[in-house]
């Protein structure tokens, strides 16, 4: 299995993927003309060629070379709110008393933010089913950042990931009906997919301006603030692992948490080293790593074995051909 950069060749199977992908994936919205919009946009990237510096946006495919099928697909967003805004709810607190009446109240309020403006985000995360085994999800969420390490000049110090949020099989969200319908006078669904195919300038209209408290909303909406949809608990505990966490920012939609991390913290970014290619054999033995190399738009990752630490790096002949690599040259590596 080995990752490169999605092309203009790809706009039908990435179409296929987000079909697959169903209800939730903002940003992979079953539309053919938004899709081809945005791998457009990922190849002008790659190329260096992006309208608008700053607002870049990546698209990786995840490539299974027995079939030369795209079975994944990744994504970097370089840095979000440059052109349209970027909003979240930030949960904080307020404290108020009353000396006569020996009274004093902690309440908890929703304030719409754009606090996040200007930071990089990963997301559009999408396995096939049945790829979902041998660590290939892990891999193809973190050879993101690898690539951001390899390209550090066109990232944010802030790095942030959307948690999709609690909804029912029918995709209803009691945090959306607890909030958002009031003013959209919409479904959740229709909500959502009208984000992600034409903007958000519904929300600077009709959203609400003012501080929301917690304890006005009904029952079912509280509970779920914060709180990840049981099939994004993966996705959550594996950025936890890299050292990202929940800092009281909510989607305005859903209420999911919002994951940031320095950059220098991502625990990928920060274990990873780089070195030069040694030795080409058949095969290796070893420990499992993530690899990557080349320029922007000719990068490649795969996963391979790498022999215990040498001052070069000695590497089997499928990674160097995944790789595009051979002797000499230099390569990004992390354990997996």
């Amino acid at each position: 299995m080995y990752v490169r950069p999605i092309t203009l060749t790809d706009h039908d199977v990435v179409l296929e993927l987000a079909q697959k992908a169903g209800f939730g994936m903002t940003s992979l919205p079953p539309d053919a003309g938004v899709l081809r919009a945005k791998v457009e946009k990922a190849a002008a990237s790659f190329a260096g060629q992006a309208a608008h510096p700053g607002d870049e946006s990546y698209l990786f495919a995840l490539v299974d070379p027995e079939n030369n099928l795209v079975v994944g697909i990744a994504g970097i967003k370089a840095k979000v709110g440059l052109r349209q805004p970027f909003y979240s709810y930030l949960l904080s607190t307020i404290t108020q008393a009353s000396r006569e009446l020996d009274i004093f109240s902690v309440q908890k309020v929703l304030s719409i933010v754009n606090d996040y403006t200007g930071a990089t985000e990963i997301g559009s995360l999408f396995l096939l089913p049945e790829y979902r085994r041998d660590r290939i999800g892990r891999f193809l969420s973190r050879m993101r950042f690898l690539f951001m390490a390899q390209f550090r000049e066109r990232f944010d110090e802030r790095v942030i990931s959307e948690i999709r949020g609690v909804h029912d099989k029918d995709g209803n969200s009691p945090f959306y009906d607890g909030i958002a319908r009031h003013f959209f006078r919409m479904e959740f669904s229709r909500a959502d997919y009208v984000n992600a195919t034409q903007g958000n300038q519904f929300i600077t209209d009709l959203m609400p301006k003012y501080p929301i408290y917690v304890n006005l909303l009904p029952k079912a909406a509280q509970e779920v603030i914060g709180q990840p949809y049981p099939s994004s608990e993966p996705a959550k505990a594996m950025l936890e692992k890299e050292g990202f966490f929940w800092n009281d920012y909510l989607d305005i939609f859903d209420g999911g948490p919002t994951l940031e991390a320095r950059f220098g913290t991502i625990r990928t970014i920060a274990e990873s080293r780089v070195g030069q290619v040694g030795k080409i054999v058949p095969r290796t033995e070893g420990e499992k790593y993530i690899f990557s190399a080349g320029d922007m738009a000719h990068f490649r990752s795969c996963v391979g074995r790498l022999p215990p630490e040498e001052e070069t790096l000695t590497l089997s002949e499928h990674v160097t051909l995944w790789l595009g690599v051979g002797k000499g040259d230099t390569v990004r590596c992390v354990r997996l």
